[in-house]
């Protein structure tokens, strides 16, 4: 019994030692410190003075309207019905010995001049459109990928 007292006295004695030794110690952190900046100033400003900085703004084009050419070799029309700044909608005719009919959505990368868009109608033939507009804005052409089995066919549009 008088070592089961003793143990808890020594225990005891250790759990208060350690709190006094951990609160006394203090947190220090430094301040930084102020720096004082100095400008030397010259009588010639001229070498000082930037050019403004003018932002370029890279204008997006309207892709609304009726494309057409060829896809697969087959005549193709894309109607572009709605546009939103660099976001596109339309439909898009493939004329095979059944006509293919789908609905598109796009987009558009004026830095790039890179357009993409995907089928919406879930069909066995949709898939992905990936081209690129001419620098004059006539010309879209690119590969088309077949979501189902990867095929890949080349198209040819023109705005008219």
């Amino acid at each position: 019994m008088k070592k089961q007292i003793l143990t808890i006295i020594s225990l005891t004695g250790l759990i208060l030692t350690a709190i006094l030794i951990h609160s006394g110690c203090e947190k220090k952190t430094e301040q930084p410190k102020e720096e004082t900046k100095t400008e030397e100033v010259s009588s010639d400003t001229s070498s000082k003075i930037s050019p403004p900085v003018v932002e370029e703004k890279i204008s997006i084009p309207d892709l609304k309207g009726t494309w057409t050419g060829t896809f697969d070799k087959r005549a193709t029309t894309l109607n572009i019905t709605e546009q939103t700044d660099s976001s596109f909608s339309g439909k898009i005719s493939i004329n095979y010995r059944q006509a293919i009919n789908q609905e598109v959505k796009g987009s558009f990368s004026p830095s790039t001049m890179k357009m993409t868009m995907t089928d919406q109608l879930h069909s066995r033939y949709e898939g992905r459109y990936d081209g690129k507009l001419s620098a004059d804005l006539k010309n879209f052409s690119g590969t088309f990928k077949m979501k189902l089995d990867g095929s890949k066919f080349t198209f040819n549009l023109n705005k008219k």
